[in-house]
């Protein structure tokens, strides 16, 4: 073989690696852009995928109006750079305008969660994903369920409590979705509310060494940085009870969040009540 025919092979064997080279990148970045927006649904399915804090809206509307709306709760949420919508106009479509304030509840980046899915068809409602804590994921139901006036199907994973999800469990189970009360504007606490704590007392005075926080919130009525305040106070004097009651003060952690985080609407007496609550939730260990 001539110099001229090796150096012309040569060539031609370096051309056709740059072109699988290529190809083999964009293929690559095909696949980590189908990570973050999922396919398209299907006729009759309306979902919401959320994820690193994007979030992507699928699905039929029957209104332009609801469209935007739904768009535009999108975007307060989570920055509209960070949504991409293929909502489209159907008339005979479905409402699901309440996904306006369910997405309110929706994670956002940061907080502990992995990829959530809210998925609607006529007949069923269904909360898929990873979350953080059992109570976390509660929150997340109860929020969807108020929306829309439905009773979604629990399809979620809890990825964050380590060896505190037994004992999370026997929290969530003790509590069966009752509330702490307090007197009105006050961080007193109600006898209603004492005999949840006391219901509290046996899963957490067996829990050895693991750790709870114990979080107040309010709903959005009055000054914030009062809300945040009272929400402390109230967590405070929980955890002063629990430790009167035998559970170690080394176990447990006060904190407030005012009216962060509502796992219902404030626009009614129902949301508000929801949302003037206490969390217990169990840290990783």
């Amino acid at each position: 073989m001539t110099a001229r025919r090796i150096l012309a092979s040569g060539a031609a064997a370096l051309l056709v690696l740059i072109v699988l080279a290529i190809a083999t990148h964009h293929d690559a970045s095909k696949k980590g852009a189908s990570t973050t927006v999922p396919p398209p649904t299907k006729p009759g399915v309306v979902r919401v995928h959320v994820a690193a804090g994007n979030v992507t809206l699928d699905g039929s509307v029957p209104t332009s109006e609801e469209k935007k709306a739904i768009e535009s709760a999108a975007a307060t949420r989570f920055g509209g750079g960070n949504v991409v919508s293929r909502l489209t106009v159907l008339a005979s479509a479905d409402s699901v305008a309440w996904l306006e304030t369910a997405i309110e509840a929706l994670p956002r980046k940061g907080s502990g969660f992995g990829k959530i899915d809210v998925t609607s068809t006529k007949k069923t409602l269904t909360v898929s994903g990873k979350v953080p804590t059992a109570a976390a994921g509660n929150a997340l139901l109860a929020a969807v369920n108020s929306a829309s006036g439905r009773t979604a199907k629990d399809r979620l994973q809890i990825i964050g409590e380590g060896a505190g999800g037994t004992l999370q469990a026997s929290i969530d189970a003790a509590v069966n979705g009752r509330s702490v009360a307090f007197e009105t504007g006050s961080a007193a606490i109600t006898k209603a509310g004492q005999a949840v704590l006391k219901s509290l007392l046996k899963p957490l005075v067996a829990a050895g060494t693991q750790r709870v926080v114990v979080g107040g919130y309010t709903d959005n009525v009055g000054d914030a940085k009062a809300n945040l305040k009272l929400s402390l106070a109230r967590a405070n004097s929980v955890v002063v009870w629990l430790k009167k009651h035998g559970v170690p003060a080394s176990r447990l952690i006060a904190k407030g969040y005012g009216e962060a985080k509502p796992i219902a609407p404030n626009k009614t007496d129902a949301g508000r009540r929801k949302n003037r609550r206490i969390e217990f939730t169990v840290l990783s260990g």
